[in-house]
């Protein structure tokens, strides 16, 4: 973007005023959605303009000038409720303006996008898609380019660009908007990392995390130290999307399935950490990697703010109470800047309320103020200016972080973050490839040559690109 050497320079002030380290005045609010009031921050003009500020590398439509077709309620889809939440609280709509369809089950979900994107009997306006399967949408003739909606790329000039990236079609045309960011950090509990790690201090802690080699090194002195009672991580699928972030080409090259040498090296490290029995063999997202959340036996946890202050902060499955370890973690730095989940709005090729839909979009996704009122109730926004703001801030150094602002270590992997590599059915491939890599841990594969065999013919089962 053209005000990226700006926006670096207020990066690196927050990196500076905003250190790692814990801040010496923590909140004393224990909520960990709610920190206190924000002092006024200057206002963004949002509002559509004949003289547009390009976004370097996305190509943009003619703004068109856009109005409702009838007097039809809006329809709205979504795979949860947050965005409909959003657009009440911000845009003001409500029951009476329009339909909600909200289908949890995401294979239910696109089975029931995909019949009425079909023929568009009761096709939505709007809708919302996670990470998982947002680019099945936006890189197709189903959705529309935000122009085509009368918003301006002039508006978008604040948001990040690993967002904006992975909302793009294969012409680099901008096609749906996030009002959050996900990047993601190593999170880890203080105490632990005193003891076999050297230090609690979040710079110093960085090192053990700096490159795979370290992480690998780390994973094993933590071993050794504690005679296998505690670990670095708790299984080798914590770190499964951090590495698939470091790669040079994306799974998909001239139509062909390309394997990028850079993760070909996931086969033997994750081998590593399974057969030195350097982690718990915890799959993410069961109740064992829950469990040791709160017992003092896993060191690092990695992911996204919103994951962490769920997951950490609170005790995972039961609502508000309070995790026994909340206030012993910290966040440092990964060895890779990557983004994990996220939520993104974009316009059906139906839209025939087009006017209705922008107003909406801009309150809930571009809305300086209505932003900052999200910052304020402790979310990370898709606003550099906000978080470079909120990271030089103390009031964001939050208990459970034992009085730590986490803002600088994400600000920084979200402006480094890319979602250029991304593909149209990403997630597919790169589960099909998690699978056979914890397959290839435990010794269903003799080779990592017959390990890529197994996931090619993964993917031609799955028809996928070329396969």
């Amino acid at each position: 973007m053209k005000r990226r050497k700006l926006i670096a320079l207020l990066v690196a002030s927050a990196m500076v005023i905003g250190a790692v380290t814990a801040c010496d005045t923590p909140a004393t609010d224990t909520s960990v959605s709610e920190p206190s009031a924000s002092s006024e921050t200057e206002s963004v003009t949002t509002e559509s303009t004949e003289v547009t500020i390009d976004l370097e590398g996305y190509k943009e439509l003619s703004v068109a000038d856009v109005s409702d077709e009838g007097d039809d309620k809006i329809m709205i889809y979504g795979y949860n409720s947050e965005f409909i939440g959003l657009a009440e609280k911000y845009a003001g709509i409500t029951s009476n303006d329009y339909d909600f369809i909200e289908v949890t089950d995401s294979a239910e979900y696109q089975t029931k996008l995909d019949a009425v994107l079909s023929d568009g009997n009761g096709a939505p306006d709007i809708f919302t898609c996670d990470a998982a399967y947002a680019r099945k949408y936006l890189a197709s003739d189903n959705t529309i380019a935000i122009n085509d909606l009368g918003i301006d790329y002039a508006e978008c000039t604040e948001m990040f660009d690993y967002t904006l990236r992975f909302a793009s079609d294969e012409n680099s045309v901008v096609k749906g908007l996030a009002w959050n960011a996900y990047p993601s950090a190593v999170f880890y509990e203080r105490s632990l990392a005193e003891e076999y790690l050297g230090s609690s201090d979040p710079e110093v802690v960085a090192a053990s995390f700096a490159t795979w080699d370290n992480v690998l090194a780390s994973a094993r002195t933590v071993n050794e130290a504690s005679e296998g009672s505690v670990k670095l991580i708790a299984g080798t699928s914590e770190i499964y999307d951090a590495f698939l972030t470091d790669r040079s080409n994306g799974w998909v090259m001239d139509g062909s399935l390309n394997i990028d040498p850079n993760i070909v090296g996931l086969f033997d490290f994750a081998k590593h950490l399974y057969s030195e029995d350097l982690t718990f063999y915890d799959e993410r997202w069961t109740e064992g990697w829950s469990d040791r959340m709160s017992d003092k036996t896993v060191i690092s946890y990695w992911g996204s703010y919103d994951f962490a202050k769920y997951q950490l902060a609170l005790n995972p499955g039961e609502g508000t109470a309070v995790n026994p370890t909340s206030g012993d973690w910290g966040v440092t730095t990964a060895p890779v800047s990557y983004y994990s989940g996220g939520s993104w709005v974009m316009a059906s090729k139906y839209c025939d309320q087009k006017a209705t839909s922008a107003d909406i979009i801009r309150a809930v996704c571009i809305n300086e103020d209505n932003l900052k009122d999200m910052v304020n109730r402790g979310e990370f926004v898709n606003s550099v200016k906000l978080m470079t703001q909120a990271a030089a801030d103390d009031k964001f150094a939050y208990e459970w972080l034992g009085g730590q602002n986490p803002y600088p270590v994400l600000l920084n992997s979200a402006m480094n973050a890319d979602a250029s590599l991304i593909v149209e059915n990403e997630d597919d491939y790169s589960n099909a490839f998690k699978a056979v890599v914890g397959a290839y841990c435990e010794e269903a594969f003799e080779s990592v040559e017959e390990a890529e065999t197994a996931f090619r013919d993964q993917l031609v089962e799955d028809g996928l690109a070329g396969y």
